[in-house]
């Protein structure tokens, strides 16, 4: 039996296993910045910092519930409302939806509302984000008063 020429010079051994290491390293470092190169996509857009307007299902409840002054939280279907009175006659609603990252808003005292997850702040009187890190105002609710009455939603 005749040893073919080129297989006989052919080592397959320790030396020629880390020469192909060696050989593909550069390859290795660069692939992942490769693979996430290709993956890179366009920055996404600020979160919008204007107020918006939102439905909820439509519920009543008593104006004298919400006295001058003040700011309460009532549900409105499966919905978690804030209703004002800011000044006298005036009121005003406001989806409890924390516009930083979802946490239902609770009235701290008076106008002032703060979600507990993350500590934002808004003012009552016009769902305003006072303190960070509320990207925008809280989302305004339709309501109206008839007969002592608020329609909400």
């Amino acid at each position: 039996m005749t040893e073919h020429p080129a297989a006989a010079s052919v080592s397959v051994g320790p030396c020629t296993q880390r020469r192909t290491v060696l050989a593909a390293l550069p390859g290795i470092i660069l692939l992942p910045g490769i693979v996430s190169a290709c993956g890179m996509t366009e920055p996404a857009e600020p979160p919008s910092t204007v107020q918006q307007t939102t439905e909820v299902p439509p519920s009543t409840i008593p104006a004298a519930d919400v006295p001058v002054g003040t700011a309460k939280q009532v549900k409105s279907g499966d919905a978690t409302v804030i209703v004002a009175q800011p000044t006298e006659g005036e009121f005003v609603a406001y989806s409890a939806r924390c516009t930083h990252q979802g946490g239902t808003v609770q009235v701290v005292r008076d106008l002032h509302l703060r979600c507990p997850l993350h500590g934002a702040e808004y003012d009552a009187t016009d769902g305003s984000n006072t303190l960070a890190p509320a990207p925008r105002p809280l989302d305004v609710v339709p309501v109206t008063e008839a007969n002592g009455q608020l329609t909400i939603g």
